[in-house]
């Protein structure tokens, strides 16, 4: 994978954006080909007749602005493990998104900033890119896009989303360039990903963004040190990289490829069904040596809506390659008391803060819900839902992670109100501090938690 085929997928997808409108089943012909803007400038400038063409209608801005505030009201049960602030539960603020979205003529955008605690990254962009609309089927996104992978928006239907999140395949945003194919009742994306939603140029180790990605690290402190969200190894006195001093290099997502087809099964006034396919390989990169290795992932994925009932299905699988050296090898293996290799891993981040992931694992992803119209007050629907997933892993002494989501969500006008009871073992947001770093590859400790959590927020 280099700058040629970067160049020849950029070309490919440019020209089948730009194909006849006849190309494509849902794309009417021209009623006259004579009358387009182009034959009419073309007859103009060959014609010896000095009218001029008939000028076509300037474009405007139409701008949209969007954006919420949210709290969260969040309860749990970790004993001696509780966080040192908030004890087992209180009321915090989760966080504040301003975005804008519109057209001008066939240009299209769309961005959103996220702010969150400082402790959870702060400030950064969650998405932003800017496109063009050939035809109500046929567009083009160059920037920080949703990558085309799995259910979308989301596989999940709950506040703390099920594990395909904390992998980096679920509501992933990535740097580069996507186009969207909508033909009658086919879903086709294709993109290229340059490398991870990098907040700056130098991000190094910056794990403030959205969602997982593999990330650098390049601050090791001695094994077990506690440190800042930049001490790789040592946060709030748990280890990221077993070992410490300096045992791997840092590794950066780069040069990815994502492919998804999806087709919908149209059930008139019930509802539908969707099913597809996604696919995505890519690289890592080691920074330090400049050598690269692959990673790679594959899904099937079901959604469905009959009346108020809607379900999800998704399974997936992801291997992911670390290209560390053999000296790097080596001294992971002299200088950690782990019974893993380091290739077995990798560091993944989000909201600040980064985790080892099991470099091959298996997600299973479910969710249901029913939707219930109702007129109390300002309320207007309650949707209950129970999410389920799992991640398997390769290394066999890795325990699982299993989640259980009982939860509904209640809309009121500018409202949403997400009510979520959480029982987990190894589910990221409902984990003591102390391990959170390995809750995705070893997750040693194998308890079953409890959280209770209330999310309210006003989107505008």
């Amino acid at each position: 994978m280099n700058r040629y085929c970067t160049a020849v997928l950029a070309l490919f997808l440019t020209a089948g954006l730009m194909l006849p409108g006849s190309a494509l089943a849902d794309d009417p012909e021209p009623a006259d080909d004579s009358t387009n803007a182009t034959s009419l400038v073309a007859n103009a400038w060959e014609s010896d007749n000095t009218t001029a063409a008939p000028q076509q209608d300037e474009p405007t801005l139409d701008v949209s602005i969007n954006g919420s505030l949210r709290f969260n009201a969040l309860f749990r049960s970790y004993g001696e493990q509780a966080d040192k602030t908030l004890g087992d539960g209180g009321f915090t603020f989760d966080t504040f998104r301003i975005g804008a979205n519109g057209s001008y003529g066939g240009l299209i955008f769309d961005s959103e900033l996220a702010v969150y605690p400082e402790s959870f990254g702060g400030v950064f962009l969650q998405k932003g890119w800017v496109g063009y609309e050939f035809s109500e089927s046929r567009q083009i996104q160059v920037g920080v896009s949703q990558v085309p992978f799995g259910i979308q928006p989301y596989a999940s239907s709950s506040w703390f989303f099920n594990s395909t999140y904390y992998v980096g395949l679920e509501d992933d945003y990535d740097a580069g360039v996507k186009a969207m194919f909508t033909p009658g009742n086919w879903d086709i994306q294709g993109a290229y990903y340059m490398n991870a939603e990098q907040t700056d140029f130098f991000a190094g180790s910056n794990f403030g963004r959205y969602s997982y990605d593999v990330v650098p690290v390049t601050s090791f402190p001695a094994f077990g040190d506690a440190g800042d969200a930049n001490d790789v190894n040592g946060i709030g006195g748990y280890t990221v990289v077993p070992g410490g001093n300096s045992t791997r290099s840092p590794i950066a997502e780069a040069h990815q490829f994502n492919i998804k087809a999806a087709y919908s099964f149209d059930h008139g006034d019930l509802g539908f069904t969707k099913v597809g396919v996604s696919g995505q390989r890519g690289q890592l990169k080691n920074l330090s040596t400049g050598d690269t290795d692959w990673h790679a992932a594959y899904a099937a994925h079901f959604q469905g809506r009959y009346g108020g009932f809607g379900a999800k299905l998704e399974f997936a699988q992801q291997e992911l390659n670390p290209p560390l050296t053999d000296a790097e090898q080596t001294a992971f293996n002299n200088q950690s008391n782990v019974d893993y290799s380091a290739d077995d891993f990798v560091v993944m981040g989000a909201y600040n803060f980064p985790q080892r992931v099991a470099a091959k694992h298996t997600v299973y992803s479910s969710s249901v819900s029913y939707r219930i119209p109702v007129n109390v007050g300002p309320v207007s629907q309650i949707k209950p839902y129970y999410d389920f997933s799992l991640v398997t892993k390769d290394v066999e002494a890795w325990n699982d992670n299993a989640t259980h989501d009982i939860g509904f969500l209640t809309s009121a006008g500018p409202l949403f109100v997400y009510t979520d009871l959480n029982i987990s073992k190894g589910h990221p947001f409902n984990h003591p501090g102390a391990n959170f770093a390995s809750v995705m590859a070893e997750n040693n400790d194998n308890e079953w938690r409890t959280a209770f959590n209330l999310n309210i927020g006003i989107y505008f």
